[in-house]
């Protein structure tokens, strides 16, 4: 076998250029959003659009050769960065969710999902069989072009979300957790969904075995993680902590099993992000994770790969391509439509199903509104599977980035507007009082005992005493 070559000298630099540029765009117009009372992410996904060719290289040419990746390789060296930015930010969005508390919510998060899926999914079905057919790659595949469109808008964006909720520190929330349980349910039901639009672009039809296999996929994925997933963090975490001692060897095993299980996810023919999200919610249940692991995380996330991601995002906006009046009245029924689905959806299923209050469920409805970077992807498949045309291809993403923009200006306002309850408070605040206990993040527990030839029964009372504190504690203990 030849030894694999490095990419042309050009494309590199292309590169490091295109990653200065963007993180430094991405984390100035950041700033600048939060300094205006908004969430970094609209200022993020604003450097890609601002950089890109509806201004910037559009404008002056001379920008674009150096921002906006020129041939394959390029692209394929961009789209890298762009997806570790996200591998890393849905480590720390899994670090952060509390499956306890989305046990207690999951009848409000079942209620919101399903009602925004099956809403949005009917109102994009509608419009699918609505478009005009020169906006068709294929008129004669109709039906599966509305398919896809109505699954499409039917997919929330996690990443987004899980960055406005960081914005807005409302991780730790009752609400917070809820739409990211919600959006989770949403994500795994419109892959699925995906899944199925996809077998029917490429094989003209669908059958009973491409169902099957697709759902398959989906319940070995859940049924490994519940098991091989937590062995594998259970067993690493503690052969770590108690074999190596060398700097940061718990950080490099989070990252190392994340990007394990994306792997797995990607060859069931899911999301990599959805392996990355479940990694870090089974770490996030280990009490002996130390808090500086989850700083180092959230700094390499949130400070520099996050952001390239969402400018990247951003960047592959081109809105010259529907300037045309006719086109630019179909994006915005489009968007239109799209919002309208997801947050009536969202609001009737959270306050037909569990009596949430109207700001709540309004709150809901504009959460998962957003569509980001993970809209961007489905596009793209559309494109490459032929079942979009490059016009229909530039609307669905304007939609993508349009709902991300709008959304965490609606979540401000409306959660302005919700109260929070008296038990909530009461959590929040035992939670703070924990974190700062002088035994927060103690990974190994001394305990002293007597000489054995002094106290009868010693042998049992350690046997007792390490038992307890481990399966108490999840830390490990030296006697």
């Amino acid at each position: 076998m030849e030894a694999f070559s490095a990419a042309p000298h050009d494309d590199v630099l292309a590169l490091v250029i295109q990653v200065a540029v963007l993180l430094a765009t991405a984390r100035g117009l950041g700033w600048v959003a939060q300094r205006l009372g908004q969430p970094t992410v609209v200022g993020e996904i604003l450097a890609g659009v601002v950089l890109g060719p509806s201004l910037l290289s559009g404008l002056v040419p001379f920008i674009g050769q150096w921002v906006i990746p020129q041939n394959e390789v390029q692209g394929y060296l961009l789209e890298v960065v762009a997806l570790i930015g996200v591998m890393l930010l849905l480590i720390v969005t899994g670090l952060e969710t509390d499956l306890n508390l989305i046990r207690r919510r999951f009848k409000v998060s079942l209620g919101v999902s399903a009602g925004g899926l099956s809403l949005t999914f009917a109102a994009g079905l509608v419009l699918g069989y609505l478009i005009p057919d020169d906006l068709l790659a294929a008129p004669d595949q109709r039906t599966v072009f509305a398919l896809f469109v109505a699954t499409a808008m039917s997919i929330a964006a996690i990443p987004v979300l899980a960055k406005v909720l960081m914005d807005l520190d409302m991780m730790r929330r009752d609400l917070g957790q809820t739409m990211l349980a919600s959006a989770m349910i949403d994500d795994i039901t419109g892959w699925t969904l995906l899944g199925l639009v996809t077998a029917l672009a490429s094989a003209d039809s669908i059958s009973a075995g491409a169902v099957f296999e697709t759902v398959g996929f989906v319940a070995l994925f859940v049924l490994a993680t519940a098991t091989v997933g937590n062995l594998l963090v259970d067993k690493g975490l503690s052969f770590v902590q108690t074999r190596l001692r060398g700097p940061d060897m718990v950080l490099t095993l989070v990252i190392v099993l994340a990007f394990a299980w994306g792997a797995f996810t990607q060859a069931l023919h899911l999301e990599p992000v959805i392996g990355a999200f479940a990694i870090g919610i089974l770490f996030g249940r280990r009490p002996r994770l130390s808090a500086d692991v989850v700083h180092k995380l959230e700094a390499g996330a949130l400070a520099i790969f996050a952001p390239i991601f969402f400018a990247v995002a951003g960047l592959k906006v081109d809105i010259s391509a529907i300037l045309e009046p006719r086109l630019l009245v179909i994006t915005l029924v489009v968007i239109l439509v799209a919002t309208f689905g997801k947050v009536a959806g969202a609001f009737l299923g959270a306050k037909l199903v569990s009596r949430q209050s109207t700001w709540a469920a309004l709150s809901y409805g504009a959460g998962l509104n957003a569509r980001g970077a993970v809209e961007i992807i489905i596009a793209s498949i559309g494109l490459s599977l032929g079942v979009l045309s490059v016009e229909m291809f530039s609307i669905i993403v304007v939609m993508a980035v349009v709902t991300s923009i709008l959304a965490p200006v609606a979540l401000r306002f409306t959660l302005a507007r919700v109260e929070t309850p008296a038990d909530e408070e009461a959590r929040l605040a035992r939670e703070d009082v924990t974190k700062g206990m002088f035994t927060a993040g103690i990974q190994r527990v001394l305990v002293p005992v007597r000489p054995r030839s002094q106290v009868v029964g010693t042998q049992n009372i350690e046997a007792f005493v390490s038992r307890r504190l481990a399966s108490a504690n999840d830390t490990a203990t030296t006697l």
